[in-house]
């Protein structure tokens, strides 16, 4: 045997997935059957007399190859012979006991039989129903002989597999240690990221780093993590976006890498819902493509990875899937785990319910790549959070009662949970009807978990059952129930009175902790965004320690390049009304400095109407707004009056919105913007939790929970303007607490020399 081979590492869950692989993709909730199962695990578990998760492993070896399998038996009870016990939620309908389920048990044993030699063991597969009772269990008690080489059977099988990935990652490596960087050569401060890159990577911490637009910020974290991948380092780097459209920028540096010679695979993962090309349930009696979707799948592999240059986006995916007839979310998550590079949305990896549990349960091969890190922190408290609300209750109650009855316990089950709500006491201190409550009331959270287990049942047998709802409901239920069972300081329980209508939130208010579990172990974590500022601010509030780095850089362009000039207005909600008129004058007059494509960028929808009735449409440019809902076709309509059409524009939009970051317009695409106000948050219970959270643990609430982040946004919508080396524009702020230290300070340096007046600004720029 080759004792210089690294013997392959592989879990039970891997194995049996790969020996036992279903025919068609079944409906489903995952996440509800998780949740469901996992509730059912830890109420069977209880009762268990011996060890429940008990790792174990165990390195076998075949011919000249050496394999160490792992992974966690549900419950183990020392004998003689010891138990084995699997447990699974019922939602097998066959007869007997699963094939896959069993062939876990035996993996256990053969495992456990090898580790204390042992002659025998006993294994039983146990089917749970949602409250941990026993359905039914089948027990065996094999010999070691049988279950070895059992398990040596499988593994032979999957070795084919695993010799092949070997070479692939070998010939990557080798095409990786000999690629240099892409471009001709690094813009200023890109070689120092890459070396804080490297290092975070290798010495497997968190890095922070605000970076100005126009860095080059994806190639300059793409290569090094590629690198620290050559030297085996880390094995599979995960590029993290809040929106599709920033994805432009490291696929291009990815797809310019492998035209230079490197030979890794680079997948996207998109969202079922722009992936899918039907409408219909995910069912094999209901799409073509569901049914017998794994039979076919492998096929379609097979022609993706011979494909010269593995670079799988969504139109491949997608042209794969037709030709196969597949669906192509199911696909795009295959090739997750194929892939060297993964191109994907944050909530795959931070959301407990979209979080892609084959990539996860590998963390420790993992290296993160978070993109727009400015926005990581709501979303992930967004995902942590749960809401129920009476009237949604009363709409579900409906319909459900309409398909089966109101005698079925999932409708009085539905009506105990909105009759316990609408009778929940509120606190006396309410505001605009809206108040914080000490804890998480017990009989909702009761009556969540019945409900919950009653929808589990009947999506079991859902005939008769509007199954569309009860998976709207579950969605619902699940966060609601994840938010009851972690709640703790982090959390806040707040309720709201809207007429008859009661809403109770359980918020996460600071995800810090979740968000460090999360990433803890990896290959490294970085973190970074043009905005993520100021570092040590932010690096607390995501999750960050003493031994995480944080890095800088300046911007690398001309700081003549961009004059910002400051007009000191009340743009406070109050005084809007009497200040809208000088808002408008100021928008014309920068419009009217130089001929091109300007925008306005407005703190509310409601703001930017009063203004826009205000301007004089015959003395400006064109204009295009921005409206509340969009068809895709009117968000197309923004990229072709500011990248396509040749004259000047005025843009109307609102900062954070879709058209204030992650888009570019270089050139004479954009060059002048005007921000109107500083982006305050709007008042509200959740802000109010919040600041009184940061108040106590950072000490400057109202800093760290509304100033930050409305200046983030400032500096968001302030960078579409300057792109390149080339690129000129004028910036006017629009607020007098641009005059404020605690506002300016909060600004780039380079945008702190300010210009007097716009017609100076423009002179300088121009003339």
């Amino acid at each position: 045997m080759d004792e210089q081979k690294k013997p392959f590492r592989v879990s039970v869950r891997e194995l049996v997935a790969f020996v036992f692989p279903p025919e068609d993709i079944l409906p489903g909730a995952a996440a509800a059957d998780m949740q469901a199962g996992a509730v059912a695990h830890r109420l069977r578990q209880q009762k268990q007399e011996g060890q429940t998760e008990r790792s174990i492993r165990h390195e076998f070896v075949l011919g000249d190859e050496r394999i160490e399998l792992f992974g966690r038996m549900d419950a183990y009870t020392p004998g003689d012979p010891p138990l084995i016990e699997e447990m699974k939620l019922s939602s097998w309908k066959g007869e007997g006991v699963a094939a896959e389920h069993r062939a876990q048990a035996w993996l256990y044993g053969a495992m456990v039989a090898l580790e204390e030699e042992l002659p025998e063991v006993r294994l039983a597969v146990t089917y749970l129903s949602p409250s941990g009772e026993v359905l039914r269990r089948y027990e065996e008690q094999p010999s070691r002989e049988e279950m070895v080489n059992q398990a040596e059977e499988w593994l032979s099988a999957f070795l084919a597999f695993l010799v092949r990935e070997r070479e692939h990652c070998l010939r990557r490596d080798e095409s990786i240690r000999k690629a240099g960087f892409p471009f001709a050569e690094y813009r200023k401060g890109q070689r120092e990221l890459a070396v804080q890159v490297y290092t975070a990577i290798r010495q497997k911490r968190r890095l922070f780093s605000s970076l100005p637009t126009g860095t080059g910020k994806s190639a300059a974290v793409l290569f090094p993590a590629l690198k620290a991948m050559g030297e085996e380092e880390t094995e599979k780097i995960l590029y993290l976006t809040c929106r599709n459209t920033a994805r432009q920028s490291p696929l291009q540096a990815l797809e310019l890498m492998m035209e230079q010679g490197m030979q890794a695979r680079v997948s996207v993962l998109t969202a079922k819902e722009k992936l899918c090309p039907g409408d219909c349930r995910c069912h094999p009696d209901l799409c073509e493509r569901a049914k017998g979707h794994y039979i076919r799948q492998g096929a379609a592999i097979e022609e993706l990875l011979e494909m010269p240059g593995c670079l799988w986006t969504d139109e491949v995916i997608c042209a794969v899937s037709d030709k196969h007839r597949l669906c192509p979310f199911e696909l795009a998550l295959a090739l997750t785990e194929l892939a060297d590079v993964v191109l994907m949305d944050l909530n795959y990896v931070f959301d407990p319910f979209a979080q892609v549990k084959r990539l996860y349960q590998r963390k420790r091969g993992c290296t993160l790549l978070v993109d727009e890190a400015h926005h990581v922190q709501d979303r992930v408290r967004e995902s942590l959070s749960g809401s129920i609300s009476s009237g949604e209750l009363r709409k579900s109650r409906t319909l459900i009662g309409k398909s089966i009855g109101r005698k079925h316990p999932c409708y009085k089950a539905l009506t105990a949970l909105m009759e316990t709500l609408c009778h929940l006491e509120l606190p006396p201190d309410m505001e605009n009807n809206e108040g914080r409550l000490e804890g998480v009331p017990e009989e909702i959270a009761a009556g969540a978990q019945r409900l919950m287990e009653e929808v589990s049942e009947l999506l079991g047998e859902p005939k008769g059952a509007p199954v569309s709802e009860l998976l709207s409901l579950m969605r619902t239920l699940l966060p609601f129930l994840y938010a009851a069972e972690h709640f703790d300081e982090d959390y806040a329980a707040l309720a709201q009175l809207h007429g008859k209508e009661r809403i109770l939130d359980l918020y996460r208010l600071l995800p810090a902790g979740y968000i460090a579990s999360t990433t803890k172990d990896m290959r490294g974590a970085v973190f970074f965004s043009a905005t993520l500022s100021p570092l040590p601010a932010m690096k607390s509030l995501l999750g960050g320690g003493e031994e995480d780095a944080c890095f800088a850089l300046p911007s690398p362009f001309p700081a003549e390049n961009l004059q910002v000039v400051r007009q000191h207005v009340d743009t406070r909600y109050r005084e809007r009304q009497n200040t809208a008129g000088k808002v408008a004058e100021i928008i014309t007059n920068t419009a009217l400095q130089r001929e091109g494509k300007y925008i306005a960028f407005f703190p509310s929808y409601a703001y930017l109407e009063m203004v826009r009735q205000l301007l004089d449409e015959t003395r400006l440019p064109p204009m295009w707004i921005q409206q509340r809902e969009q068809t895709e076709e009117e968000r197309n309509g923004f990229f072709q009056a500011f990248c396509e059409y040749p004259g000047p524009r005025l843009g109307l939009c609102v900062m954070g919105g879709l058209y204030s970051e992650g888009i570019d317009l270089p050139g004479e695409r954009l060059i002048g913007a005007i921000i109107v106000g500083v982006g305050l948050p709007s008042p509200s219970v959740k802000l109010r939790a919040i600041q009184q959270c940061y108040e106590e643990r950072f000490g400057d609430g109202f800093a760290m929970a509304c100033r930050i982040p409305a200046m983030q946004k400032v500096l968001q919508a302030g960078g579409r303007i300057i792109r390149s080396e080339k690129d000129k524009g004028i910036l006017v702020l629009v607020d007098e607490r641009y005059y404020e230290p605690a506002y300016v300070s909060l600004l780039p340096e380079h945008w702190q020399d300010f210009c007097r007046d716009v017609e100076g600004a423009a002179k300088i720029l121009w003339q």
